[in-house]
């Protein structure tokens, strides 16, 4: 048994204290983690413990796993509040025999000041075991919470695809930011559920010894509040189960729109994600208020019962016995005192279990979830290295996670077969892939094609084990790695991203990042591979991307390799480097599964699988080249043959070791590609590792402005003064309450019985409707103040900058909106009403008992600066504690949203322990500056304990000391509020700094709302509603920085595109194609030079209004949960038949109806038809300008060619600007502008560039172009 946590609570602190009282703290003065309460040795226990329960088919696992691993703390912290709370109904019954004493005249004055010693000690015991008891709560809960966040990101990883349609990203990260702490915050207060009562009893057996049958009346009205309190909790939960419910659709809907910051800016949707995000959160917030307006209620009620209870009480005997003695009145009326907190906090607790109780729940159904099923069977002996027999695959709809998943709905869809879609026996699956069989032998070169949605994808997620199988056998004989079409991108360096774990092998690390055409960027970079990378690789473009993911499936130097159309994101001439380098270089003599469209990369290959409606049509060597020739006229009829230049017939992949040398030479015979040769001294620089911003995080105590400002977020700045005006009001009808019971006592008016109690019943109720009151308002006023904060936040998060977005993980931006939108609706208005109750009550005892003792406000100077002094040395400890902890809670949220997003990636290169350990180390940070604040916190109250029970010796010292000169009715009054104050300092204390650390809470949403930079301007032009009337574009010294010391991005371009202009932009992966989308929809500001569409600068134009004008095909495609209708059209301005009329033309129509499901990142569609999607969207807007960035990547060229025949089509006097790295794509344009170092290289239609431009003429030669084809 440890009982460190002795020492811990008195000494630990200390050091951290003295050190932050000198000067700010930082994060190496609290080093001191405890190792036996690391997260990792406590996971694997819970984790044993709740299988055996699940297998044993116990009720209620999760609680029983939990309570078997931390019971030993948990009991130990409840012995400590039963302890105390035995010893405070102890201080009523000492007083009664205190003031006993003072009434026997025969009494010495030693014998009193016996009794005043004895309160004294008991006191301090009750303080010593409180301590304590906060201090392993807060431990115990802490433990709960990272064990938690621990279990359930773990289970995250393990998710299978069908659970993942039900088990969302967003409801995930909710279960770690929101129902762990709420569990957290629920077991600080757990033991007094049942602790609370055993004292009760106690104290009801006092009383009745008090007040003899007498005391039966309070207890039955105590009763049957009770009761009442027992029948609304039901009512409780199940508004809490609703307030879950529209928390877990905010926070996807948040999470929607964060990780997809740059297509909102495209499309200028802010508008639609803030009403969307407003509607649900105006939801939440009439749960909320429901839910806060019975809660006050039950607060008032419970905190008068204990006062209602001593009034009937006290009239029943008066009227029966005609005469109650100050002994018995004061000692009963400090144990109805003492009733008041239990009273008081156990809805308060109850209130929590049930938030608790419902979050254990969901947190238990989410870990008997379904894990990802095993569909792979590994056999290293076998002679073919991949074996499917009559393999049946389906989707489930599961998140993307970094890896391409076309998901087709059923029935009607390209991949669902009616006949066969029901052996799946689920709604929310449709099948994929059907009778597969396929055999690969070692060292195997596989092309994988075929039309959009053919199963190219889950073909080789089926042999990722990423699949759902329901019939049929794969086997695998060698290792395997996959690089999937959406690369999924970490945060951390380059370097980190390729290693994925693995030690670090230098020779080789080089080798693949030549082979993947890396090394240039990396020259690029100031910090070359030590680089950082943004969540998502947002600092990237998407080849960059592409490459990186595909050095890492290179680095795991795995003996399969599937790689998911890798060169479809990159440069034609890149693509060969890689093809040549990589493909043939480094993987000769593995196995690669590669699907591509690209008809040159397949003529390499060994064999092709050709895939249609989710099967196998046709399985052909193309080692023969006249067969070959034949079979891919066949297969592909619409491309014309070719024969690569080099090639001839080698032994891998057509291509003998003298021609593989060939391929790169150039007619300057150069072993270069141009794009290398032409590498410059400088850079465009898109990212460092300084573009990532670490959180912001103020020092000191809380500015005044904050406090203001939450104030005027009520409303009013004057509603919290007028609150607080109530409660004064309250408290001063409480004080009268207690000092008419003594002069009733003592019949100090000389009155009858009857006016005594008219006067006891109005003070009593007068007090316990202002309380109600005062409760009731303060919530609702609290509730406003958070909404408020919340829009001003959300709506300048929005409307934030793309470099804000760039720089700021989601995650981080998720635990502003999850975590501490909680915190503000539920801790700070709760802190606030705490802390001005206890000024309230300290307020009102303090002038009662000054009134009867003029010289104690002597006393008054020196107990403010005592306490004054302890605060301030604790409060600046606090505060920075608070701060780290603030951090280390993103970092904890971040890192899990993130990883959870990229589990499939994860799951595919069996990574998983090292991102759990990863996180485990995160989570420890965390809970280390928990636990200093919690044994910084117990620190002060002991000290401002002691300084409140050292006020019960002086006061009662005094009383001795009068000699009878104050009637003892008053005496005893006096002690019952003298014995209150022992809890009312250091809760006055304790609030104060707990208001602070929930205000940093408020300084945070304050700076999001208020201080981060915002695209909205006032100043700004709105252009006339037919702007613009001409699609022509002037381009006059751009020049563009994505961050203030960076190198340039673009230098000095300058061109004009005409109106209704077909212009492609070409050049490599980097150049600044990308940039020159982001100067036209103004993603970043300009560091010099001009862009002028329609005659008007866009500079000074409105952005809403400029991004609402033009549109575009981004090269990510982008969907969001609801339907088809709501993706093509949020705002509902158009009809369905233009929306169907979209769908036709880009042949998705009728398989894709206006009414289908799109879920959460649009998961249940594949990538090629997220991208045909795209297309309808910009037709139904049909714009003057359109952007095509890479639109056409995942389909195959046969779609490509319809894409841009719809494009000519619909867009025959629109100006059309494309980026694309297949040149068929764009050669037919009007002009191509080629790029390079952020330069224009060159802009000259295709023929006038293929005549005159040797390297655009080398492009063409590369991608099978001839003269021919231009004309």
């Amino acid at each position: 048994m440890d009982f460190s946590f002795v020492i811990s609570v008195q000494c630990s602190p200390c050091l951290c204290i003295k050190i932050g009282y000198i000067r700010p703290l930082t994060r190496n003065d609290t080093r001191n983690q405890n190792p036996t309460r690391a997260v990792a040795v406590h996971q694997n226990v819970v984790f044993e413990s709740f299988q055996r329960g699940l297998s044993h088919q116990s009720s209620f696992p999760l609680l029983r796993a939990l309570h078997a691993t931390f019971r030993f703390e948990f009991w130990l912290a409840g012995i400590a509040m039963l302890f105390a709370n035995l010893l405070q109904v102890m201080a009523p019954l000492l007083l009664r025999y205190f003031l006993v004493s003072l009434s026997d005249e025969s009494a010495s004055h030693s014998s009193s000041l016996i009794f005043v010693g004895l309160l004294f000690t008991t006191q301090m015991g009750m303080s010593f075991a409180l301590v304590h008891y906060h201090y392993l709560g807060q431990v115990v809960g802490s433990q709960v919470k990272a064990t938690l966040t621990a279990m359930i990101f773990e289970k995250s990883l393990k998710l299978s695809n069908n659970e993942s349609n039900n088990w969302t990203d967003g409801k995930i990260s909710n279960l770690i930011t929101v129902d762990s702490q709420r569990i957290e915050s629920a077991l600080l207060y757990a033991n007094m559920i049942w602790s609370e009562p055993v004292a009760v009893v106690v104290a009801l057996a006092i009383l009745f010894y008090n007040l003899t049958w007498s005391a039966l009346s309070g207890l039955l009205l105590l009763g049957l509040g009770a009761k009442g309190l027992e029948f609304s909790m039901g009512w409780l939960m199940s508004r809490r189960v609703a307030i879950n419910a529209a928390v877990d659709h905010r926070i996807l809907s948040l999470l929607e729109g964060l990780r997809n910051m740059k297509f909102v800016k495209f499309h200028a949707w802010e508008p639609y994600f803030l009403r969307r995000i407003s509607d649900v959160r105006e939801a939440e917030v009439q749960q909320q208020h429901k839910l806060l307006s019975l809660q006050s209620t039950i607060m008032s009620l419970s905190t008068s019962l204990p006062s209602y209870a001593a009034m009937l009480s006290f009239i029943i005997f008066m009227t029966v016995n005609g005469r109650l003695t100050p002994a018995e009145a004061f000692s009963s009326l400090a144990l109805f005192n003492c009733l008041r907190k239990p009273l008081n906090i156990l809805p308060m607790v109850l209130n929590q279990l049930i938030d608790a109780w419902v979050s254990i729940q969901r947190i238990e159904s989410f870990l008997e979830a379904e894990d990802q099923q095993k569909t792979i069977q590994w056999d290293f002996d076998a002679v073919n290295v991949v074996e499917i027999t009559n393999g049946y695959f389906y989707w489930d709809y599961a998140a993307n996670g970094g890896i391409s998943s076309p998901k087709i709905d059923e029935g009607t869809s390209l991949l669902a077969m009616h006949d066969e879609s029901s052996m799946t026996g689920s709604k929310t699956s449709s099948l994929a892939l059907s009778k597969v069989d396929l055999q690969v032998k070692p060292g195997e070169l596989i092309a994988v094609a075929g039309p959009v949605g053919a199963g190219k994808s889950a073909l080789l997620l089926a042999l990722a084990g990423q699949m759902s199988q329901t019939r049929g056998h794969v086997v695998l004989g060698a290792t395997r790695s996959f690089c999937s079409q959406v690369p999924w991108i970490e945060s951390g360096t380059v370097q980190e991203n390729i290693l994925f774990g693995k030690p670090l092998l230098q020779p080789w690390y080089d080798e693949v990042v030549e082979a993947c055409a890396l090394n240039p960027d990396l020259k690029t970079w100031e910090h070359g591979d030590a680089t950082y990378i943004g969540e998502q690789g947002i600092t990237l473009s998407g080849g960059q991307k592409q490459r990186i993911s595909l050095a890492r499936t290179i680095y795991a130097d795995t003996d399969i390799l599937l790689l998911d159309d890798p060169l479809s994101a990159v440069d034609a001439d890149v693509g060969q480097h890689i093809f040549n380098k990589a493909i043939l270089g480094l993987l000769r003599g593995k196995t690669c599964i590669l699907v591509t469209h690209q008809r040159h990369i397949i003529t390499q290959c060994d064999r092709i699988l050709w895939l249609e409606k989710g099967r196998i049509k046709a399985s052909e060597s193309l080692s023969n080249s006249s067969s070959r020739d034949e079979l891919l006229s066949h297969l592909l009829p619409t491309q014309e043959n070719y024969q690569p230049k080099n090639s001839k017939n080698a032994e891998y992949g057509g291509l003998s070791n003298e021609d593989y040398e060939t391929v790169h030479s150039d007619q300057d015979h150069s072993k270069e590609l141009w794009w290398i040769k032409r590498l410059a001294v400088k850079t465009n620089g898109l990212l460092t590792d300084t573009m990532i911003d670490s959180e912001t995080q103020k020092s000191g105590s809380v500015h005044g402005s904050v406090y203001k400002t939450y104030l005027s977020a009520s409303g009013s700045i004057f509603h919290w003064p007028i609150l607080f005006s109530l409660l004064v009001v309250s408290q001063i009808a409480g004080i009268f309450t207690s000092v008419w019971l003594s002069w009733w006592v003592d019949n100090t008016l000389r009155w009858d019985n009857r006016a005594y109690i008219v006067g006891y019943v109005i003070f009593g109720v007068v007090q316990s409707v202002l309380a109600w009151a005062y409760l009731s308002r303060a919530s609702i006023t609290g509730l406003r103040a958070s909404d408020n904060l919340f829009k001003a936040a959300l709506q300048r998060v929005l409307y934030a900058p793309m470099s804000f977005h760039t720089a700021n993980p989601v995650g981080r931006l998720m635990n502003l909106f999850s975590s501490d939108v909680s915190q503000l609706d539920n801790g700070v208005s709760g802190s606030v009403q705490a802390f001005f109750m206890l000024i309230g009550i300290a307020f009102s005892t303090l002038l009662l008992i000054s009134v009867q003792f003029p010289l104690f406000i002597l006393s008054l100077p020196v107990i403010s600066l005592v306490v004054y002094y302890t605060s301030s040395y604790y409060r600046a400890s606090r505060q920075e504690l608070k701060r780290f902890e603030t951090v280390s809670r993103s970092t904890v949220a971040g890192n899990t949203v993130e990883c959870i997003a990229g589990r499939q990636t994860i799951r595919s290169f069996g990574v998983q322990h090292i991102f759990q350990s990863r996180l485990g180390v995160a989570i420890d940070e965390a809970s280390n500056f928990l636990y200093l604040m919690s044994a910084s916190q117990q620190w002060l109250n002991l000290r401002l304990d002691t300084l409140g029970n050292v006020l019960i010796l002086f006061v009662g010292a005094l009383i001795v000391m009068s000699d009878n000169s104050i009637p003892a009715s008053m005496s005893g009054l006096l002690m019952t509020y003298a014995i209150a104050v022992v809890q009312i300092i250091p809760g006055i204390v304790s609030q104060t700094a707990e208001i602070e650390n929930s205000f940093i809470t408020v300084e945070r949403m304050i700076y999001y709302g208020n201080e981060i930079p915002t695209e909205m301007s006032e100043s700004a032009t709105v252009p006339p509603s037919t702007w613009p009337e001409t699609g022509t574009i002037t381009m006059k010294e751009v020049s563009l920085r994505y961050h203030g010391d960076h190198p340039r991005a673009l230098q000095d371009v300058s061109l004009t595109i005409n109106d209704g202009e077909k212009v492609g932009i070409i050049g490599r992966t980097g150049a600044g194609k990308s940039s020159i989308v982001s100067v036209l929809f103004r993603l970043f500001p300009l560091e010099h030079g001009s862009v002028v569409i329609d005659n008007m600068n866009i500079a000074d134009l409105n952005l809403h209004s400029l991004r609402s004008k033009l549109a575009i095909i981004p090269q990510d495609p982008t969907l969001f949960q609801g339907t088809v209708r709501t993706n093509l059209d949020p705002s509902g301005e158009y009809s369905d038949d233009v929306l169907c009329d979209a769908l036709r033309k880009t042949n998705l129509y009728p398989q894709v109806h206006l009414d289908r499901e799109v879920l959460p990142d649009g998961k249940n569609f594949s990538l090629g038809e997220r991208q045909l999607l795209a297309l309808a969207r910009v037709l139904v807007r049909d714009p003057r300008i359109l952007v095509c960035d890479e639109a056409t990547s995942a389909v195959d060229q046969d779609t490509d060619r319809a894409v841009q025949q719809t494009l000519l089509e619909e867009f025959q006097d629109r100006t059309v600007i494309c980026i694309a790295h297949r040149l068929q794509t764009i050669i037919r344009y009007d002009r191509i502008c080629m790029i390079d170092q952020g330069r224009v290289v060159d802009f000259q239609s295709p023929l006038a560039l293929f005549d005159k431009n040797v390297e655009f003429r080398q492009m063409c030669e590369l991608n099978q172009i001839t003269r021919k084809d231009i004309i």
